[in-house]
Parts: structure tokens; sequence; C-alpha cells
């Protein structure tokens, strides 16, 4: 191999190397050894937890929370493996309430980024492995390897929201998998169907 490219296929390893430290990757301990030694950066949950504040989220009257038996309400089940969501296409109707659950099943954590739809949607309770969050209004949930994110949430907005497996706020920016879309139904046209 001539020095040159022994120079760019560096370059490339090291950049290879910080975007998975950014996305929370690690390369497996052969592969380390090639990249220079890259600065401890925060989590990414620690970056880009949140909108700013509630105001920023669709919201419900208290009142109308009051009417609804979480037990009874229907639930969307996403699982996470070998890095993919399934289902990839979740339907939901406006205006009902969900508890919508997201299980990783892989050895690695994995960011459901849906910046768009977290802002659509009045979000009730969200628990990470059986522990309740305190927060409501974000723009990504991360969900650690082998455990289970919760939610109980109104979808308030109708439209069509992509999601994917990155934590960074452009959602186009530096995907780590697959992506998909949630499809809030307009009520009315729900019920004509």
């Amino acid at each position: 191999m001539r020095k040159g490219s022994q120079g760019r296929i560096g370059r490339q390893l090291a950049s290879l190397g910080l975007v998975l430290a950014l996305s929370g990757c690690t390369l497996p301990s052969s592969m380390m050894e090639l990249i220079p030694t890259i600065p401890t950066l925060p989590s990414a949950s620690s970056l880009f937890p949140s909108f700013g504040s509630n105001a920023d989220c669709a919201v419900v009257s208290p009142k109308a929370l009051k009417q609804v038996n979480w037990a009874r309400v229907p639930e969307v089940n996403m699982r996470i493996r070998n890095d993919e969501f399934e289902p990839m296409i979740v339907q939901m109707t406006q205006g009902w309430p969900y508890t919508f659950r997201i299980s990783n099943r892989d050895d690695r954590a994995h960011t459901f980024n849906a910046q768009d739809f977290f802002k659509s949607v009045a979000m009730i309770r969200i628990t990470i492995d059986g522990v309740r969050q305190d927060q409501t209004c974000f723009a990504s949930v991360e969900i650690p390897a082998q455990k289970t994110a919760e939610m109980q949430l109104v979808a308030a907005v109708d439209g069509h929201f992509v999601f994917k497996d990155n934590w960074l706020p452009a959602a186009s920016l530096l995907s780590g998998g697959a992506d998909g879309v949630i499809i809030v139904q307009e009520r009315r046209k729900a019920r004509r169907d």
C-alpha cells in the first residue's frame, strides 16, 4: 500500500471513530488500536434532551385525562432487533390516548428520534425500564440495551412523522440505523374509513 493511501485510511478510521463516539457506539477492540484517542464527550441525552419547555409540546386538559382508563387504551408495541425497528410504519388516530412501548432487544442502546412526533403528542408519562422520567417534552428517547421505554400519550395532531435511530436533532444527520414513519390519521377521516 502506498504511503499516501495509508494516511487517508488512517484519517477515515479516525473520522469513523469520532462518528461512533458521538453516536455512543464502540468499535471492536482490534480496530480501536488504529484510531487516535478521542476526548470523552457528554452523553447524547445530555446534549439534546428536550425542546426547552413543555410549552413547545402538545397538551391535553387534566379534565379529559381523568376520563382515560390507561389499562384499556390501544397499545403500540415496537421492537428493536438487529438495528431495525419493527414495525417501521405505525398508525394512530388523532385525539386517542395510546400506550406506546419500544423494546430494545439489541445489546447496545438505540435512540428513537422523532422530534416532530414528540412535539405533536401530549406526553402524559414515560418510563424507561420501569423508572418514571421527569421530562415529558423531548425530541428523542434513548433506550438502553435489553430495556423498554413505555409512553402514555395522546396523539394530538394528525400528520406523517418520521423517526430515526439517532440522537441528533437534525434527523437526517448520521442516522445509526433504519428509519420509519408514524401516521396519525385525522379523526374525521378515521371515522369514515
